[in-house]
C-alpha cells in the first residue's frame, strides 16, 4: 500500500514564474513549511515522529529546489507533490496490467468501482492509524463482502480543505471488483457499515463509491475471453 500525502493549501504560497510546473512546486515549498510546523508542535511530546517530519520537510525543500534550478532530479516521495503525478502515472499503469488480467482470466465479469474511504483527524499519524485498522474491519464485515470481491488501492493524507487550526483527512482510494451489477450494489450497506467501523475506534469519516463504466467497458471488450 502506497502513501502520498499531494497537497497542503496555505494562507500564502510562494510563487514562481515562467517555469514549467512551477504550481506544483509551490504547493511542495508549502506542504514543506506546514510539515516542520507540525515537527515543532510535537517536539517535546513526540521527539521520534518530529525528527521524521523534520526529514520529510528537508526532503520536500530539496526537490522544490532542484525543480527551481532546472535539475531532473527528484526526491520521488509518495508524499510529495512534485513527484506525485510521475509516481501517479506508473501506479495507474500497474493496476490497469493488473485489471486487464482479471478480465483475461474471466473474473470481474460485472466490472470495477471506484471506492473511497474517508477519516477525518487532527493529526496526520492518528487519520493513517484509524484509516488502516478501521480498512482492516471493514473488509471484513458480511455485507461488503457480499458486493465487493477484492481490489488494489493506495492512501492519501492531506490537509483537510476550509477547515480551521491543522486538521487532516487520511483517504484509501481503490479499485473494487464487483459481486453484482453496479445498480444492484447497495450503496447505504456499504456506508452503515463504514461508519459502524468508525465509531467503534471513535472516529469519523465518509464513504463514497462511483462506477466505473468507460474502463470496465474498455477492459470487458478488449481482454474477454
Amino acid at each position: 500500500m502506497t502513501i502520498a500525502l499531494p497537497v497542503a493549501p496555505t494562507p500564502t504560497i510562494p510563487v514562481y514564474i515562467g517555469a514549467p510546473n512551477s504550481k506544483r512546486r509551490c504547493f511542495t515549498v508549502a506542504f514543506a513549511e506546514r510539515l516542520r510546523r507540525a515537527a515543532e508542535e510535537v517536539r517535546g511530546a513526540d521527539p521520534t515522529g518530529s525528527i521524521l517530519l523534520d526529514r520529510a520537510a528537508w526532503n520536500l525543500s530539496r526537490c522544490a529546489r532542484a525543480g527551481k534550478s532546472g535539475s531532473s532530479w527528484r526526491c520521488e516521495a509518495t508524499y510529495c507533490p512534485r513527484c506525485a503525478r510521475r509516481k501517479a502515472i506508473r501506479y495507474r499503469k500497474r493496476l490497469e496490467r493488473r485489471m486487464r488480467a482479471r478480465v483475461r482470466n474471466g473474473a470481474a465479469a460485472h466490472g470495477f468501482a471506484l471506492l473511497t474511504l474517508t477519516v477525518a483527524a487532527a493529526e496526520a499519524r492518528q487519520g493513517l492509524r484509524v484509516l488502516q485498522r478501521a480498512r482492516a474491519r471493514f473488509v471484513r464485515r458480511r455485507p461488503v463482502r457480499a458486493l465487493l470481491a477484492g481490489g488494489e488501492g493506495h492512501v492519501q493524507i492531506e490537509p483537510a480543505r476550509g477547515a480551521d487550526g491543522d486538521a487532516w483527512n487520511a483517504h484509501l482510494h481503490a479499485i473494487v471488483e464487483l459481486r453484482c451489477r453496479f445498480r444492484d450494489v447497495d450503496t447505504s450497506a456499504l456506508q452503515s457499515s463504514w461508519t459502524q467501523v468508525l465509531g467503534s475506534l471513535g472516529a469519523q469519516g465518509s464513504l463514497d463509491l462511483r462506477q466505473c463504466p468507460s474502463l470496465t467497458a474498455e477492459l470487458l471488450r478488449d481482454e474477454a475471453p
